[in-house]
C-alpha cells in the first residue's frame, strides 16, 4: 500500500546505498517465455519536444482504446473489506490462514466486497512468474477466498504490487534467474534498501527493465485464471528509481537520444516523489527520465486494462501518486475506479476527498477511501512501520473517517481485517459495522448525490509542474487552508481538478478559489477568463498563474493579469516579520472592516501593479519597518464578471492559526463574488462542526453534518482524538424555488425531526450531534 509524501519519503526511498555484489551473472528472466508473451514494443524518440510532454499529454488525454467491456452496477457503492497481505496471517508464514474466517469477518462487518491480497513479498498462489511461498505446497489461497466468496455472495478483487520491493538482501544471489528484476547502479551492482513495512531490508525493483514488466503482465493473467471480480493495482508513477540495466540503458537511450550516465548523480540521491525540489543539475535528463517512465506506466497499464477486460474482470488502481507533477497525467483514467489517498485530519481528508471524487465522477468511476488504516503516530524509539495493520483498535476516529468518506462522495474501505482476524485487542468492529449500514441504508440518496457549491476549489495540476524549474508550489497546502476557513464560515464548497475544468463544468461554477494555483496552462486560463467575462466570479491568491503548464517563469504578467487586473512584477519576495494587511478603502468584499483597519497577512507576497480600472483595497504594511511592501487586496471587474486578488496567502496562515479575521474576509469576499446570492445553507454550532451539503439523485438535499469537536493530544496520528458531543445545532439549507420540504429526517439517529421555513430555508435542529450526523431533506 502506497500513502503520500511521509510514507514515500520514509519508507519508498530508504537509504540507498550500495550493496557489494561481486561476478553476479545478470540474467533475463523469462526470456524463454517472451516468444510466447509477445515482445514490448519499442518505445518513440521524443527527442523532440521533451519540454512539452506534460503539456501535450493533458491535451490529448490517454486515448483509451474502446472495448466492450462495461463494469458491474455494483462496483461503485462497494462496500469494501481490505485484507493486508504483507502481514499475518499470511507473511511471514501462512499455515494459520483460513479464507472461511477471513469472509465470515467481511459479512459481519456489513461489507459486500473482499479485496485480498495474494501477491506481497510472495504470491499465495502457484505463481509461475512471481517466487511463491515455499510453505504454500500445493494450497492456492485465491481459489480458497474466492470459494468462501461466491458461497456468500461476495464480491472478490485482487491486489497486487506495482513495483513493490519484495527479496530479501542477497537472495537474489542465490535465484539469478530473478537478477534483472533488481535495481542496478552505474557499475551494474544492486544498489539501494528499503525497509518497507519494517520486517527487512528490501532490494528496489528495476520497473522499467524488459524482465520486470514482461513478468507483471504474466501475473496479471494469473491472476485472471482464478474466479475473481477485478485486480487492483498498487502505486502506479510511485518507484521511479534509476536503474542502469542493459535493458533500461537501451530503450532510455532509444527513446530521448540521452545516455542514461547523465542521471548517476540524481541516482545516488532519493528519487523525486512531488514533495520536495529535485536535487539534481542535469534537468534536462530528469524531464527526459519522467517523461519516459511516464510513457512506460501508460503503456503497462493500458496492457493491464486490455488482459482484465479481456477476461471479463474491472481495473482499479492506487491513485496516492497521481499529482505529483512528475507522475503520468491523467492515469486515474485509466481503471474503473482508483484509491484516494487518506489524510488523518478531517478537514485535509474533505478536500482530498472532494476531488478524488470529482475525478470519478464525470466518467462513473469508483472512488474508495481508506477507513480505518496503518499504524501512525509511533514512538520515536521504533524503526519505522515496524508495527503495522494487526495493531489497530477501532473507535470514534474511525467512525468520523467512514462519514466523512462518504460525504466526499466516496465508499470507504475498511483495513483492520487483519486485527478482527486475529481478535487483537479492545476496540471493537462496531465503528466500521456502524458506517457500512448507514452506507447500506442510505444508498439511495447516497448514492450518485453530488456536492452544492457555493465556491469551488480548483487545484491545478500545472502547478504541480514547478519542480521542472527546480520550484516548489504551495498549492495543495494553501487549497486546504481556505476550504478549513470554508468549513468554518459555513460556506458550501467543492475541490475539482483542472485537468477536469470542462467548459460544460465551468457553466455551472457560481465562484472559483485558485489557491496559490502557480501554474495555469494557456487554455485553461483563457477558458477561466472566458467564463469570468460572460459573469463567473474568480478568488485567486499569491502566485497564481506566475508560471505556465511546464513550470516557468511567466514574463507576461501573469496569466490572469487582465481578468485580475494585476500586472506581476517578479516571483515571491523574502518574507519579513510583523506584516499586516492595512485596509485602504472600505468595500463590500472586506465586509465588516473599514479603512484603516490592521488584520493578519502574509509576511511573503508576490509584487504586483494594478492595472487601470483595478482597485487597491489593502496593502501589506510592515509593523516594524513602517513601511508598504505593496498591494495586498486588489478588486476587478472584467466583463459581466467579478474578481478578487490577493498577493499573499492568507488561507496558509488560517489552519495553524484560526484567526477569525481571516475567515471573515475571505467569507466576506465570496459572499461579495457571489453577488450575495443565499448561501446553500445555514449552520449554528461550535467551531469545528462542518457541513457538507450534497443533491441526492432525485433531487432531494442532503446535509452532512461533522462535529469534528473535542481533545487532540497529538498532531498527527489515529486513536488520539475523543470527540465531544454538541447539543442544539440549528441547520438550515436553501429550498430549491419552486419545491417545498415534505419531512426532515436523521437517517443515523433513525427518527424525523421537526421543522419550519422561514426566508427560504428549511430549518431544523439536531438536539444532540456526536461526530455525525446525515439530515435528508425530502423536497417535494
Amino acid at each position: 500500500m502506497m500513502r503520500q509524501s511521509r510514507f514515500t519519503e520514509e519508507q519508498i526511498i530508504g537509504v540507498l546505498k550500495e550493496t557489494e555484489v561481486e561476478g553476479m551473472r545478470r540474467r533475463t528472466f523469462l526470456q524463454r517465455a517472451a516468444a510466447g508473451m509477445g515482445v514490448l514494443a519499442g518505445l518513440p524518440n521524443a527527442r523532440k519536444g521533451m519540454g512539452s510532454g506534460w503539456a501535450a499529454a493533458l491535451e490529448q488525454g490517454l486515448d483509451l482504446p474502446k472495448d466492450d467491456y462495461q463494469a458491474p452496477s455494483w462496483l461503485r457503492y462497494a462496500r469494501t473489506v481490505c485484507f493486508d497481505g504483507y502481514s499475518p496471517p499470511v507473511y511471514p508464514h501462512p499455515k494459520d490462514f483460513d479464507g472461511r474466517r477471513l469472509v465470515k469477518i467481511v459479512v459481519e462487518l456489513g461489507g459486500d466486497t473482499l479485496r485480498f491480497q495474494p501477491i506481497g513479498y510472495w504470491a499465495y498462489y502457484p505463481s509461475k512468474v512471481f517466487r511463491v511461498h515455499p510453505e504454500l505446497g500445493n494450497r492456492d489461497l485465491i481459489d480458497e477466498v474466492a470459494r468462501e466468496c461466491r458461497r456468500l455472495g461476495v464480491h472478490l478483487y485482487c491486489y497486487t504490487g506495482y513495483g513493490h520491493p519484495h527479496m530479501e538482501i542477497g537472495w537474489v544471489e542465490q535465484h539469478p534467474q530473478y537478477a534483472d528484476w533488481v535495481l542496478r547502479d552505474a557499475d551494474g551492482k544492486p544498489y539501494g534498501t528499503i525497509e518497507h513495512i519494517g520486517w527487512m531490508k528490501l532490494q528496489p525493483l528495476c520497473t522499467t527493465g524488459e524482465a520486470y514488466r514482461q513478468a507483471i503482465r504474466q501475473v496479471v493473467r494469473e491472476l485472471c485464471e482464478h474466479d475473481i471480480d477485478g485486480v487492483y493495482f498498487d502505486g502506479p508513477s510511485g518507484f521511479q528509481h534509476v536503474c542502469f540495466c542493459d535493458s533500461t540503458r537501451r530503450n532510455f537511450k532509444k527513446f530521448s537520444g540521452m545516455d542514461l550516465e547523465r542521471l548517476s548523480e540524481f541516482a545516488k540521491s532519493p528519487p523525486y516523489t512531488g514533495g520536495r525540489v529535485p536535487n539534481i543539475a542535469d534537468m534536462d535528463a530528469l524531464t527526459a527520465w519522467y517523461q519516459w517512465v511516464n510513457q512506460l506506466t501508460k503503456e503497462d497499464l493500458l496492457d493491464f486494462r486490455k488482459i482484465l477486460h479481456g477476461s471479463g474482470k474491472f481495473m482499479l488502481c492506487h491513485n496516492g501518486a497521481s499529482w505529483w507533477g512528475s507522475a503520468l497525467a491523467l492515469q486515474y483514467r485509466v481503471p474503473e475506479g482508483f484509491m484516494v489517498e487518506d489524510i488523518e485530519q478531517t478537514y485535509q481528508r474533505l478536500i482530498t476527498g472532494l476531488m478524488g471524487a470529482s475525478m470519478a465522477r464525470p466518467y462513473q468511476k469508483l472512488a474508495q477511501m481508506y477507513l480505518g488504516g496503518y499504524a501512525l503516530g509511533q514512538p520515536p524509539h521504533t524503526p519505522s512501520r515496524v508495527v503495522h495493520d494487526t495493531d489497530l483498535e477501532d473507535g470514534d476516529e474511525v467512525r468520523m473517517e467512514g462519514f466523512t468518506d462518504l460525504a466526499c462522495g466516496n465508499a470507504p474501505i475498511y483495513l483492520s481485517a487483519n486485527r478482527l482476524y486475529f481478535r487483537i485487542g479492545s476496540g471493537s468492529d462496531q465503528p466500521a459495522r456502524e458506517v457500512f449500514e448507514l452506507m447500506r441504508r442510505g444508498e439511495g440518496i447516497l448514492k450518485d448525490s453530488v456536492p452544492v457549491p457555493y465556491v469551488t476549489i480548483v487545484q491545478t495540476w500545472e502547478s504541480q509542474q514547478l519542480w521542472r524549474s527546480k520550484r516548489t508550489s504551495w498549492n495543495v497546502m494553501m487549497s486546504e487552508g481556505f476550504g478549513l476557513t470554508m468549513l468554518d464560515e459555513r460556506i458550501s464548497f467543492d475541490v475539482n481538478p483542472s485537468t477536469e475544468m470542462s467548459e460544460e463544468w465551468l457553466r455551472g461554477q457560481r465562484v472559483i478559489a485558485l489557491c496559490g494555483a502557480s501554474g495555469i496552462s494557456g487554455e485553461n486560463a483563457k477558458k477561466l477568463t472566458g467564463w469570468v467575462e460572460r459573469g463567473g466570479a474568480l478568488l485567486a491568491t499569491y502566485d497564481t498563474g506566475l508560471y505556465d503548464e511546464e513550470g516557468q517563469l511567466r514574463h507576461d504578467g501573469g496569466a490572469f493579469k487582465e481578468v485580475l487586473g494585476i500586472e506581476i512584477k517578479g516571483e515571491p519576495l523574502d518574507g519579513q516579520p510583523e506584516c499586516y494587511y492595512r485596509v485602504q478603502r472600505a468595500h463590500p468584499a472586506l465586509g465588516e472592516y473599514g479603512e484603516g483597519t490592521l488584520v493578519l497577512g502574509d509576511e511573503r507576497l508576490v509584487p504586483v501593479e494594478a492595472r487601470e480600472g483595478a482597485m487597491v483595497l489593502a496593502d501589506c504594511w510592515n509593523l516594524g519597518t513602517q513601511q508598504s511592501r505593496g498591494p495586498a487586496i486588489i478588486v476587478n471587474t472584467y466583463g459581466k464578471g467579478r474578481t478578487i486578488y490577493i498577493s499573499g496567502s492568507l488561507e496558509a496562515h488560517y489552519a495553524p492559526s484560526r484567526v477569525a479575521s481571516i475567515r471573515r474576509l475571505f467569507g466576506s469576499m465570496v459572499r461579495y463574488l457571489a453577488g450575495g446570492a443565499p448561501v446553500p445553507f445555514k449552520l449554528s454550532g461550535p467551531r469545528g462542526v462542518y457541513g457538507v451539503l450534497r443533491r441526492a439523485a432525485n433531487g432531494d438535499q442532503v446535509l452532512w453534518v461533522l462535529a469534528n469537536v473535542g481533545f487532540k493530544d497529538a498532531d498527527i496520528g489515529r486513536m488520539r482524538q475523543e470527540f465531544v458531543p454538541v447539543s442544539n445545532v440549528e441547520v438550515g439549507i436553501r429550498v430549491p424555488e419552486g419545491q417545498q420540504v415534505k419531512s426532515v429526517e436523521l437517517l443515523r439517529a433513525g427518527r424525523s425531526v421537526p421543522f419550519k421555513q422561514a426566508n427560504g430555508y428549511a430549518i431544523a435542529t439536531l438536539p444532540s450531534l456526536h461526530i455525525a450526523e446525515l439530515m435528508h431533506f425530502k423536497l417535494g
